[in-house]
């Protein structure tokens, strides 16, 4: 009998991965520096928007938050259906005084 592996769960390779149909919320805390290496305090309106696609580039799921550097990602019944078994791409970017790619074109999979 094979047990089931954490899920969601990021592997060491940067592949976000979990079982298809899971309902789970899963939190990027980014930790953002200027320049100079000092933490950026994120402004009310700075936002952060993560993007998943199919592995064409499709538009799946969107999620975005305000005035903070970590972002929930909350995947409800509805959300978790979009993503059957299969290959997707992450994006997450930070829009504040200047727009910034956090993670591009990270690879996801549902198993």
């Amino acid at each position: 009998m094979n047990a089931a592996k954490q899920s969601p769960r990021m592997e060491t390779d940067g592949t976000l991965r979990w079982y298809a149909g899971d309902t789970f919320t899963l939190t990027f805390n980014f930790v953002l520096k200027d320049t100079s290496g000092n933490i950026i305090t994120p402004a009310n309106t700075d936002t952060i928007t993560v993007k998943f696609s199919d592995k064409d580039g499709n538009p799946i799921q969107d999620f975005s938050d305000t005035g903070t550097s970590s972002i929930d990602l909350a995947f409800t019944d509805a959300i978790s259906a979009k993503f059957p078994e299969g290959i997707y791409r992450i994006l997450v970017k930070y829009n504040g005084d200047n727009v910034t790619t956090l993670l591009k074109s990270n690879r996801v999979v549902v198993e």
